[in-house]
């Protein structure tokens, strides 16, 4: 059987953080049970795309799922045959889930938390736009542990406006204190059409510090090994073993197909997404229309591009002889050049057959990825 990895698009909040640019909304609770019924229809008329399929793992993003009653994750995770030995995932506010809702969690098969934490300063969360405090985060990670969670992740955000290098080190040194087994850590992205963007643009806040940035990303790295979390890719670290199956797929280019309003597929070398319109969505589903939109065939030349870029992501990079046998070509051969100029500037290291980035290339990892196209 071919491997599958399946992503769940939930759009609905509590409220809406300053800095994010995902389709989701604080203000459509009315739709919520017509929209499960629709991702539920669209994986039933997905049906033959998921026939003889391995789903090897299942994750559960938004939005916040946690924000909807239990009852409707159960609903949508019964209509996928999932094993115990698949990575099911959800992401978690704090502020939204509750000891039944871990429990209910547990018993449909969920094994992988990940909390957005994003800080443990107060002021910062509230900056952010977040609805939770640092005594929710923790007390809900901990809740979780104590009811047989073992796999728990947190996300943090760093670079934010007005967050000092004191403010990150502390939440570093809090977070590691708990009982964590990954941690994702994002160099704040400023997306337009955000709060964020609007606040730096009227000078509300100021323009991320790109210095400070870099600071805060070599701390967290240093931190997180002593403490037994090694870095798998560029703002992921977990102790051994619990590496995210579920991203790791993406980045090794395995097949997944989304579910959900705006949710991006990639299925038999094609790229495709859902409409972003949310009534659109559900009145297709209605109609037991599956609408794809922007269908994109990914050449072979632009896989071996995507598989450049996204495998040097991943700290053990990828083999030369991996490459040759994807693309029948060899890798130093065909791209000498670029090679020299990288390897000049101590951007990208080959030796043992692989290729990966130096340190200094995970700092200028855009430069490098660059390069290839």
């Amino acid at each position: 059987m071919n491997k599958l990895r399946i992503y769940i698009h939930i759009p609905f909040c509590q409220s809406k953080c300053q800095y994010c640019d995902f389709i989701s909304y604080d203000n459509k609770d009315y739709l919520i049970d017509s929209y499960i019924d629709s991702v539920i229809r669209e994986i039933e008329l997905s049906n033959t795309l998921l026939k003889n399929k391995e789903i090897t793992s299942i994750f559960l993003g938004g939005g916040t799922p946690t924000y909807l009653p239990a009852k409707y994750i159960r609903k949508i995770l019964s209509k996928l045959s999932f094993t115990n030995q698949s990575e099911v995932s959800i992401e978690i506010n704090p502020e939204t889930v509750t000891k039944d809702k871990l429990i209910d969690y547990k018993k449909m098969g969920i094994n992988r938390l990940s909390f957005g934490v994003q800080s443990l300063d107060n002021k910062l969360l509230r900056l952010m736009g977040r609805i939770h405090d640092k005594h929710t985060a923790i007390d809900s990670i901990i809740l979780a542990n104590e009811l047989g969670f073992e796999n728990i992740s947190a996300d943090l955000i760093f670079g934010y406006p007005l967050q000092t290098l004191e403010i990150y080190e502390k939440t570093i040194d809090e977070i590691l204190t708990l009982p964590l087994k990954h941690l994702s850590c994002y160099s704040l992205s400023v997306e337009k059409d955000t709060t964020l963007h609007s606040m730096i643009n009227k000078k509300i806040l100021p323009t991320p510090n790109e210095q400070l940035d870099r600071r805060m990303y070599e701390i967290t790295e240093s931190k997180l090994l002593k403490y037994g979390f090694l870095q798998y890719e560029l703002s992921n670290y977990a102790k051994k073993g619990y590496e995210s199956k579920h991203n790791i797929g993406y980045w090794k280019q395995d097949e997944y197909l989304s579910f959900g309003l705006g949710a991006h597929s990639y299925y038999n070398h094609k790229r495709f997404h859902n409409t972003y319109d949310l009534p659109t969505y559900i009145r297709n589903i209605k109609q037991n229309i599956l609408k794809q939109e922007e269908i994109e065939n990914i050449t072979l030349n632009e896989q071996e591009k995507e598989f450049i870029m996204l495998r040097l992501r991943l700290n053990e990079g990828f083999s030369l002889d991996t490459f040759k046998e994807k693309f029948s070509c060899k890798f130093t051969e065909k791209y000498e050049q670029i090679i020299k100029k990288l390897t000049d500037d101590n951007l990208i290291n080959i030796s043992s057959n692989k290729v990966s980035l130096t340190d200094k290339g995970k700092d200028f990892s855009n430069q490098v990825f660059l390069a290839f196209f």
